[in-house]
């Protein structure tokens, strides 16, 4: 990464992190309402075989109605593990027990990792900040862009994001490594770049 991107993502990751913290904690959860309807409507993730999902910390899109909602329509569904560099999906289900990692975010125990190869996938995308275009800005780890590289070159993977409108920027700062989304649902409109 260049010294310019990366000092361009610092100030991006500070500055989106400032509006995520301005933004009351009641704001958020009706604006995760919002956003989780709105993706919860699209055919996609209804009709999805196997949905990627995480779930969220207290600043980001809140997940857990459509992780319950997904169960209950008997969709396989996966969540996030970071084992090293690395960003593992198990499945999981109504009796999955979870930890908090190390980066704070709660993470399934245990279950069967995903294959790639498998079916086509549909992974729900955290992120701090992301543009028109498709490009996002994580928290720093490239889990996500790591992740999304590996699933793309095996299968078919559709990725959306799910953000707050106060998390749209005219541009992420991205060199050809970083993976794009694309579509990103905020609680106002869907982003198809």
């Amino acid at each position: 990464m260049t010294a310019a991107v990366a000092a361009a993502k610092t100030l991006l990751r500070a500055e989106a992190r400032l509006r995520l913290a301005r933004a009351g904690a009641a704001d958020r959860e009706a604006k995760s309402r919002a956003i989780v309807e709105r993706l919860d409507a699209l055919p996609g993730v209804r009709g999805a075989e196997r949905l990627l999902l995480h779930r969220s910390l207290p600043s980001e899109v809140a997940t857990e109605a459509l992780l319950a909602t997904a169960l209950a329509r008997g969709q396989r569904v996966f969540a996030p593990r970071v084992a090293g560099r690395r960003l593992r999906f198990v499945e999981i289900d109504y009796d999955t027990r979870w930890r908090r990692s190390t980066l704070g975010v709660f993470e399934p125990e245990s279950g069967s990792e995903i294959d790639f190869a498998e079916a086509s996938l549909l992974v729900v995308v955290p992120g701090l900040a992301f543009d028109e275009r498709g490009h996002r800005l994580g928290r720093g780890g490239g889990h996500y862009d790591r992740f999304l590289a590996e699933a793309r070159a095996a299968n078919d993977v559709e990725a959306i994001a799910v953000a707050f409108e106060l998390q749209i920027v005219p541009e992420v700062p991205a060199e050809a490594h970083d993976q794009r989304v694309d579509r990103v649902v905020t609680e106002k409109r869907t982003i198809a770049p």
